[in-house]
């Protein structure tokens, strides 16, 4: 794939800033392997897919498809319209997270180590040390923070050889989540966090001692809750606003943006510079909001379709 640059960034012509409307698809992994997913607007759950080896641990996009990581230790590449198998690699037992990372895989193992592994094989590639026994993962910006057993969160981008203390919870991370302005983190005694990019944490919250993991939608923070539920919160007010009741146990959570505003590709709500650097780099990733014709593919095609769809703007 080639790698698009902010060369052409003189082709953007000025568009009216206005909102995203959120539809997105609300998938949920249960321990029994099932996948449900729901509209954003409803709430309510729908069979999606059952790989029925082992508690699904994390969920992930790759394009236009699904990754599905069990805690078997293996990832399923699924198609993300049919709900239909392309291919499994097995990474590590016992795994307790996963992300993406360009075209490859951060794994957490049982023990606690953060492994780098081939994106297509699953083959390890190096074991990265981190200052911590790592629960959780997830990359921003080219830039990845893991969340550990002590509480604490660690970052470091891909230009620094040194981990950077970026926050601190009061018990061991159990999950960690991105909105565009900040990391949602929450412990395994059930405190929440939005922690922004500069490092600044919001007062906390209560969710549920049996939070799973976390993710967004618009301007709600969702949590899935053990017992089979998907706590839905104001990111702005830390309030809660809604429950949705999931037909299984809970556990991973992806949210994919349906008929939003194409164009607002880092999903703040609006259209400006910022959105192109973003399609630059989710295309540079493969992932699948940078598909702006809708043909389920990430190709330079993809392009003129964001200049158009940035210069038509949002309802």
């Amino acid at each position: 794939m080639n790698t698009i640059t902010k060369s052409a960034a003189a082709l953007i012509a000025a568009a009216a800033i206005g909102n995203a409307n959120a539809d997105d698809q609300i998938f949920v992994g249960s321990p029994d392997g099932t996948v449900y997913v729901a509209d954003s607007n409803t709430g309510e759950f729908t069979y999606f897919a059952c790989f029925c080896f082992g508690p699904i641990v994390s969920i992930q996009p790759i394009g236009s498809d699904l990754l599905i990581g069990d805690s078997f230790g293996t990832i399923w590449t699924i198609d993300g319209q049919t709900s239909d198998t392309i291919a499994a690699v097995w990474v590590a037992p016992g795994m307790r997270d996963m992300a993406i990372q360009g075209e490859e895989l951060l794994v957490i193992d049982s023990q606690g180590a953060l492994v780098r592994a081939d994106l297509n094989t699953g083959s390890v590639i190096e074991t990265i040390d981190t200052p911590i026994e790592a629960t959780s993962v997830v990359v921003f910006d080219n830039t990845m923070y893991v969340g550990g057993a002590d509480g604490s969160i660690h970052s470091k981008s891909e230009s620094e050889t040194q981990w950077k203390h970026f926050g601190q919870m009061n018990a061991a991370v159990k999950t960690l989540g991105v909105r565009p302005n900040a990391l949602i983190v929450a412990d395994d005694q059930g405190e929440a966090r939005l922690i922004d990019w500069a490092g600044a944490p919001d007062d906390g919250y209560y969710v549920t001692t049996d939070v799973i993991d976390a993710s967004y939608t618009g301007d709600l923070t969702l949590f899935t809750q053990a017992p089979g539920a998907v706590h839905v919160y104001d990111a702005e007010t830390s309030v809660l606003v809604d429950t949705w009741q999931v037909p299984v146990p809970a556990s991973a959570i992806f949210v994919r943006p349906g008929s939003v505003c194409k164009a607002d590709t880092n999903r703040n709500g609006a259209l400006e510079a910022g959105d192109f650097s973003a399609w630059i780099a989710a295309y540079n990733r493969g992932d699948f909001i940078a598909d702006q014709n809708n043909d389920l593919a990430v190709t330079p095609t993809d392009f003129s379709a964001w200049i158009s769809n940035y210069n038509q703007g949002c309802d």
